[in-house]
């Protein structure tokens, strides 16, 4: 017997883990079925291009405003001190009130933040608040986009939705800076935030007419307060299960970001190509990613989560020895790199779907812990490297090398653990429901 079927099977017979009251992705048309994945992938969009559409146009904005290079460097940041924190307070409220209201609210901040932006273009202290705020709502989207999903599918048929969702996750950050770029260069930075302003705005009446709801509010009775987030998020932390599939999760993503950082350097600087030659190479590694995705989904019935999840980790592990042993060449480099990409579209979907799927009551806060906990990793591990020197084709290579042995551990251990308890009161009824952890 598979795992998933193991899992499935756990999960029926628990007093915790309820069945889902909504119809099964199985019984859906196949259009029904296709548009929740459509709107989280529309949703994941605007965290990704709240960040990359605007760096292409950083330069220009440092002259236009003549301010410092760290005050500049502020119009990223500030983004990201709103996106990363406030996903801990999407992720519960949307269990509690559901996911519709708390998205269109959110989204409505971030377009406050992109209009304040836009018409404070002469103020880069101005610009900094709107960036704060767009971050904040935008936040929202990148909690709802991942949960809807969780809402709507089970089993392998949520291991199909993450897998495409990973591929626009991963792929949007490739190409919005071309975008962002041709914006720049024929229209000025201002026609980025115009864009996004446009984007989100009709994103919202598009959700605004056509997201229906796919959580069940609480009670007023029953709604859970400040105090019950906090013992949430603690147990969270406390569950092997969320320790490990949320490791998985953040330790790929910050693996990708990190290799994303440092090869540009080394392939322009060590291995001796130009600025738009490796443009061109990384292509490479984005259709590998693809290729990953597209594996896991079309082979989630026949191997279990756990079982690609090694398969991954055991490339990548290939994939950093041979940037260690191999000759240092763009070709053999950037085939070291697609192998990581192949094994990373593999692993996400995989662990983003074993991570959320014992939850539905608290799928929000769930997904909101695991948000910001990778990029948190993402940010902080890759600053970390990069400051101490890491930044060579043999330091990629052992990097990969440790970050996917980690990877194998963390997958051997995970089918052996219990989620925690799916109850915002269990804390209040030790009795009622509760999981040993």
């Amino acid at each position: 017997m598979s795992s998933d079927s193991q899992n499935g099977a756990y999960y029926k017979d628990s007093p915790v883990i309820q069945q889902p009251q909504n119809t099964g992705s199985k019984e859906l048309s196949r259009q029904e079925k296709w548009i929740p994945v459509i709107y989280s992938c529309l949703l994941i969009a605007v965290g990704q291009t709240g960040m990359s559409l605007l760096l292409p146009a950083l330069p220009e904005m440092h002259q236009d405003l003549q301010i410092s290079t760290q005050m500049t460097q502020w119009l990223v940041s500030a983004y990201l001190l709103g996106f990363g924190p406030s996903q801990l307070f999407y992720g519960p409220l949307s269990d509690i009130y559901g996911r519709r209201p708390v998205l269109l609210s959110g989204l409505m901040v971030a377009v406050v933040g992109i209009l304040l932006s836009l018409f404070a273009s002469h103020s880069a202290a101005l610009i900094i608040i709107g960036r704060v705020l767009q971050g904040v709502g935008a936040g929202c989207a990148s909690v709802i986009a991942r949960v809807s999903l969780r809402d709507r599918y089970e089993g392998a048929h949520l291991r199909q939705a993450m897998a495409y969702f990973g591929i626009v996750m991963a792929f949007v950050p490739t190409i919005t800076p071309l975008a962002g770029g041709f914006l720049t260069t024929h229209f000025g930075w201002v026609s980025i935030f115009f864009t996004m302003a446009g984007y989100l705005g009709l994103l919202w009446v598009l959700l605004f007419y056509r997201f229906e709801e796919t959580h069940v509010a609480e009670p007023a009775n029953d709604r859970a307060h400040a105090a019950d987030f906090i013992h949430q998020y603690w147990q969270l932390l406390k569950s092997d299960h969320f320790r490990c599939y949320s490791g998985v999760v953040w330790i790929q993503y910050a693996l990708n970001i990190f290799s994303i950082s440092v090869m540009p350097f080394i392939m322009q600087v060590q291995v001796g190509i130009s600025a738009d030659v490796y443009g061109r190479w990384t292509l490479f590694p984005a259709i590998a990613l693809v290729l990953g995705g597209v594996l896991a989904s079309k082979t989630r019935h026949y191997f279990s989560k756990e079982s690609v999840l090694q398969a991954a980790a055991a490339l990548q592990f290939v994939s950093g020895l041979s940037m260690l042993l191999l000759p240092h060449t763009a070709l053999l480099m950037m085939a070291g790199l697609a192998l990581f990409s192949f094994g990373n579209g593999m692993a996400f979907p995989n662990a983003l779907s074993s991570l959320l799927e014992p939850y539905k009551r608290t799928a929000g806060t769930a997904t909101a812990l695991a948000g910001a906990g990778q990029m948190l990793t993402a940010s902080f591990s890759s600053a970390l490297l990069v400051g101490i020197g890491i930044t060579s084709i043999s330091g990629l290579g052992m990097v990969l090398l440790l970050g996917s042995s980690v990877l194998l551990y963390l997958t051997r251990h995970a089918s052996h653990t219990i989620p925690a308890c799916d109850d915002w009161h269990s804390h209040q009824h030790p009795a009622h429901n509760r999981v040993p952890l």
